[in-house]
């Protein structure tokens, strides 16, 4: 035999909610960040860091996973955890974010990427934004 497949679970499922596409990214954040560091930005008193970044994409589906791999690159290369986000241009097109983050020294869970199954931004019962976004630990 030259390989097998072997059952394997390393992707965790978030459900995120958000009154605008605004609050869907910004609370799309806080749920990275928490898997990344539990409770971390919760308390934290001052930025380290502070980079601005600038997405385009096609869909806000896809503007949406694109900032957060843009965010998570950001995490692992600066080794800061981005807790707070101002956004100067917002569009369903079109981010300019200025991120603020806090130094860290470990992950309590290493996300190596996003992934776009079943990422699909969409009005839900309530009339709010949700979407599942998998991250691949």
């Amino acid at each position: 035999m030259i390989y097998e497949f072997v059952p394997h679970i390393a992707d965790l499922a978030l459900k995120v909610e958000g009154t605008t596409l605004k609050e869907l990214f910004v609370n799309s954040l806080k749920g990275m960040n928490n898997i990344l560091k539990d409770g971390f930005c919760d308390s934290v008193q001052r930025f380290d860091s502070q980079m601005t970044i600038e997405i385009a994409s096609e869909s806000r589906t896809e503007l949406l996973i694109n900032f957060l791999s843009e965010v998570l690159a950001l995490t692992n290369v600066q080794k800061s955890i981005y807790c707070r986000v101002y956004f100067s241009y917002f569009s369903d097109k079109r981010v300019v974010a200025q991120l603020f983050g806090t130094w860290f020294c470990c992950f309590d869970e290493d996300i190596k990427g996003i992934t776009y199954h079943e990422a699909h931004v969409r009005k839900n019962k309530k009339g709010n934004l949700e979407t599942y976004i998998i991250f691949d630990l």
